[in-house]
């Protein structure tokens, strides 16, 4: 990856008292890409952004520019529009990866989606993978507003209890 390059991405970072909305820029056409690389760091930059409290009223605060701490974080949403980042003609960067629903608690929230194991894999195995992150498209969190399913990273120390949702997936 070209080291000049800046994407931006829209971002809704879960914490314990606050949902951020913010901008990350990072040399990565990935958030993922970007969490693996900065994992030493334990901290990443929202510009332009915003908070609110965990009802959703915004909390006033003259501050634009937010350093989150990676290990409070529950749950971070993509915001970016769908098919932003194209993998044409890299796909045989990427290992095939069987989906299938789940339902993970992760703190006070409880989410639904699609997870990604490696075929004839137990969703057990995302509890062992080396990323903090795991990734869940598709996803919606329970008991809020309707909103779009989006792509969420989901912050593997803060799980409470996750389960295969009705397609035969195995959970050990």
């Amino acid at each position: 990856m070209d080291q000049n390059l800046t994407f931006t991405m829209p971002l809704e970072v879960y914490l314990p008292a606050a949902v951020v909305r913010g901008v990350l820029e990072t040399n990565q056409d990935r958030l993922s890409s970007h969490l693996l690389f900065r994992h030493d760091d334990q901290m990443f930059s929202l510009r332009d952004a915003t908070v609110e409290d965990l009802t959703g009223k915004p909390v006033v605060n003259r501050a634009n520019d937010y350093v989150v701490y990676m290990r409070e974080v529950f749950l971070i949403a993509d915001l970016s529009p769908t098919g932003q980042s194209q993998r044409t003609g890299l796909e045989g960067l990427y290992q095939k990866k069987d989906t299938s629903k789940a339902l993970l608690s992760v703190g006070p929230y409880l989410i639904q989606g699609d997870v990604y194991l490696v075929p004839g894999g137990a969703l057990y195995d995302l509890l062992l993978e080396k990323n903090q992150f795991i990734p869940l498209t598709n996803a919606t969190i329970l008991g809020r507003p309707p909103a779009a399913p989006r792509t969420f990273l989901i912050n593997r120390q803060k799980i409470g209890f996750m389960t295969a949702i009705g397609d035969g997936l195995v959970e050990f």
